[in-house]
């Protein structure tokens, strides 16, 4: 079966017709998000990639990068505010379904990525924020309010993600900043604040795995710090031994996750 996955995220909204068998992306579409236009040009945007795609014809499915509740509504507005807007209308007529992002990108990594056939794992995805989810048997958990992906206490996005390697770092962008060895201690702060979030989850969840996504936590000066950052930070060594890989699916897995949202 064929669906339309939109997975709108704060700095691109990411669009395609996917297989939904195979997690093939048949079709893609992307442009800019560009938030500060408020939430009804977002939900537009996502309207007419979801036309061009051929809706209403497909089912449509939708990752955010907000918190949203067991019912498909949207509760926070941290960077995309789409409370009391009718998402549906992004269907064209088409079926829409609506999932955080974190949670849509996990389920298709459980489908057809490095989760695939393991009975557990945390999925953490860092790019423009930083948020969290538990796979368990295949299915993310929403969790009562729809609200278990906040990754840390306080959330390591305020630092380890990359809005808040912006802001410390004057405005510049995220990828700059994780290339420049002038900005090294910043990123090395990031890589300890998130690392330090995740060892406490793997040690209080005990997965099978850990796997990062987003572009960020995929980078090349980042990543290899988070995993040594985690390992330190996990009780048991045999626990300290599990694998941590990057994502199988890369960019592709929030459309992919939505589509699949779209058809469960």
């Amino acid at each position: 079966m064929r669906a339309i996955g939109i997975d709108v995220g704060g700095t691109k909204i990411a669009a395609g017709v996917v297989d939904t068998g195979t997690g093939e992306v048949l079709r893609r579409e992307r442009v800019e998000t560009h938030p500060d236009r408020g939430g009804k040009a977002v939900l537009d945007d996502c309207a007419a990639l979801a036309a061009r795609l051929g809706a209403p014809a497909l089912p449509v499915g939708i990752g955010v990068c907000e918190m949203v509740g067991p019912a498909g509504e949207v509760t926070s507005a941290e960077t995309i505010d789409w409370r009391g807007l009718d998402v549906a209308v992004a269907g064209q007529g088409a079926p829409v379904t609506v999932e955080s992002d974190v949670r849509a990108a996990a389920l298709a990594e459980a489908r057809f990525g490095a989760g695939a056939g393991v009975a557990s794992f945390l999925y953490a995805i860092v790019g423009t924020g930083a948020s969290v989810s538990l796979v368990l048997g295949g299915v993310p958990l929403v969790g009562a309010r729809g609200n278990a992906i906040v990754l840390g206490s306080p959330p390591a996005e305020l630092v380890a993600s990359g809005l808040g390697l912006s802001r410390r770092a004057g405005g510049r962008e995220a990828r700059e900043v994780l290339a420049d060895p002038a900005c090294d201690e910043l990123v090395a702060e990031a890589a300890q604040a998130l690392g330090r979030a995740l060892a406490t989850l793997v040690n209080a969840l005990d997965p099978d795995r850990l796997i990062l996504g987003g572009s960020v936590a995929t980078a090349e000066r980042f990543f290899p710090r988070v995993v040594e950052r985690v390992r330190a930070g996990v009780q048991y060594p045999d626990t300290r031994a599990l694998p941590i890989l990057p994502t199988a699916l890369g960019a592709d897995g929030g459309v992919v996750g939505a589509a699949l949202r779209a058809v469960r």
